[in-house]
């Protein structure tokens, strides 16, 4: 049962691969693989302008470094999208 419920939802969600002709990235690696194809930088410089708009809002911590009081540490994802 609980396979046909995870199917009936799969199947319901449709995952974009391209727009406007245009391949959308479903990862950061795969924004990269779709650089390298495409002989270009198009996608590592929209995440790098991406990163540079919201470095005002967070602060990033290098690994093993103290974290100060008040500070909750936190993940998220990047959703890859064309605008025309």
């Amino acid at each position: 049962k609980k396979a046909r419920i995870i199917a009936a939802v799969k199947s319901r969600v449709k995952r974009k691969t391209h727009k406007y002709g245009i391949e959308i990235p479903q990862s950061v690696e795969d924004a990269f693989r779709i650089d390298r194809e495409n002989g270009n930088n198009m996608w590592q410089q929209a995440l790098a302008l991406e990163m540079n708009s919201i470095g005002v809002a967070i602060s990033f911590i290098r690994d093993g470094a103290v974290t100060p009081p008040g500070l909750t540490k936190t993940s998220g994802h990047v959703i890859f999208d064309v605008n025309l």
